[in-house]
């Protein structure tokens, strides 16, 4: 009998420990332990800038046992960075477009209590669709804006056929598109005359094709413009149309506002990213000139003497890509690093036609137009990758026809490069309004090819990589350019 009691007081107390326990740990823990919140839950899609994601925990967690156990798929590096309760991934480079991400976190537990356990989470999001623009050529799409979305399979022009799209730059949020066009119904001595224009894509909810100009030419003809990756802001080159010659320079549209820039006149020039400073080409070197309304307008930042052409700048805006025509006829390639000193990557006997850092920053792909076959006077374009981290070269395409036109584009994931093949006859009076090469020729045909994949982020061994391939698309078009 006092064997039973005994056994019953014993199961008594045992409840009555468990009571307490239970309640000293909701009292401890009020609620489960779980993620609190996710920084892309209410994302439509996230674009090439969006590099890092943060989970903020309801308690103080094990950091080992997340990071053990926080999946993504499909996989994307990245590295672990804490503040307190608030976990932060950054991308090691960024997720490739048109795909489906699955985030799931399963077997965390508390700091110095592994066996209180974090509630399960998942999550999902997607990257932005793989888009690009181009200039078509078909005759129903002749020298109008196109745009097609490989995600959706769909194909959408942009621009109406009165007018004809000389070039263009997608704004970095890839709702529109900034293009230079001609009317194709006006006089003739007007029919050469640029004006700037805005048209949307779609992408941001508004409907595709809907125009706005943003610079006429009523006073000035424009003569080339850049619009900034990362900002809406535009710097064109202009001329007076009463005065060509002594009033010829630099304007920046921002705000709503064009104003001219204070500067020297230059050649060729390229933006900072942000559209804070500009490369310009000047006084037999590179200026780049602050455009920072902090700063003095246009006041000096860095002169870069002996180089002939800024080719590119880098996404963050802290390296420099320089182009050097050398005495002996060769060019070489230099790149500049917080606007230090710059360092040559590559000499060759040809042309360095373009060049495009990948959003790392860690390569950089450069169009090159090879030394001329003595015999048969052809020059050989190849496209190639330069391993910023150890300056070595890959080469990636190698053309066998003569083509001195190739433009290419960079996809914003650093997964692919599209570029065009072009067809050309010598200029006929009846068409000045059809897009030319830089040596004069009209363009009449295009035909767009993709090299792919560049990096492929879902390879975890360097066995299971694919080696870059050219894909010719179905598609006619010239100038191709990636939407952001």
């Amino acid at each position: 009998m006092w064997t039973r009691m005994r056994s019953r007081k014993s199961i008594l107390l045992a409840i009555v420990l468990a009571v307490v326990s239970a309640m000293i740990v909701v009292m401890v823990y009020p609620g489960s332990p779980r993620v609190r919140s996710f920084s892309w839950a209410d994302r439509q899609s996230i674009r090439a800038d969006d590099r890092s994601f943060s989970l903020v925990f309801s308690h103080a967690v094990d950091h080992a046992s997340i990071e053990a156990n926080l999946k993504i798929d499909p996989a994307l590096p990245g590295q672990f960075n804490w503040n307190n309760r608030e976990l932060i991934y950054t991308l090691d480079q960024p997720a490739p477009y048109g795909f489906d991400f699955r985030l799931s976190l399963t077997d965390g537990h508390l700091a110095n209590k592994p066996e209180v356990k974090i509630a399960p989470f998942s999550a999902t999001f997607r990257s932005a669709d793989r888009a690009i623009a181009y200039i078509g050529t078909e005759p129903d799409e002749r020298g109008r804006l196109v745009m097609y979305n490989f995600t959706r399979d769909a194909k959408t022009v942009l621009t109406p056929p009165d007018l004809s799209v000389m070039d263009y730059y997608p704004y970095f949020g890839s709702d529109k598109l900034l293009f230079s066009a001609v009317d194709r119904n006006a006089t003739d001595q007007r029919l050469l005359d640029v004006q700037l224009y805005s048209v949307t894509t779609g992408i941001a909810g508004q409907p595709a094709g809907r125009l706005t100009k943003v610079l006429d030419d009523s006073d000035y003809q424009t003569l080339q413009f850049v619009l900034a990756s990362h900002d809406d802001t535009i710097v064109v080159q202009r001329a007076d149309r009463q005065n060509p010659g002594a009033n010829f320079g630099l304007w920046l549209i921002r705000d709503g506002e064009t104003l001219p820039i204070q500067t020297e006149p230059g050649g060729l020039f390229t933006l900072m990213p942000d559209g804070t400073a500009i490369a310009l080409s000047q006084r037999e070197g590179i200026a780049i000139i602050s455009l920072d309304p902090l700063i003095d307008p246009a006041q000096l930042i860095v002169f870069f003497p002996e180089f002939g052409r800024a080719l590119d700048i880098s996404d963050d805006g802290q390296q420099l890509a320089l182009l050097k025509f050398n005495p002996n006829y060769t060019q070489s390639i230099f790149f500049s690093v917080n606007q230090d000193v710059p360092q040559e990557l590559l000499t060759l006997t040809g042309t360095v036609i373009d060049a495009q850092f990948d959003p790392t920053g860690q390569v950089l792909y450069a169009l090159l137009l090879t030394e001329l076959d003595t015999e048969t006077y052809q020059a050989q374009p190849q496209i190639v990758a330069i391993d910023l981290t150890d300056l070595t070269l890959r080469e990636l395409a190698r053309f066998e026809t003569d083509q001195r036109d190739l433009q290419f584009s960079l996809s914003p994931d650093g997964q692919a490069i599209i570029f065009d093949q072009l067809q050309t006859e010598a200029p006929q009076e009846k068409r000045l309004d059809t897009p030319r090469t830089p040596s004069g020729e009209a363009i009449v045909g295009g035909d767009l090819q993709v090299i792919v994949p560049l990096n492929d982020v879902r390879s975890t061994s360097e066995s299971s990589a694919v080696e870059p391939t050219i894909e010719p698309l179905s598609l006619a078009g010239i100038r191709p350019h990636w939407l952001p």
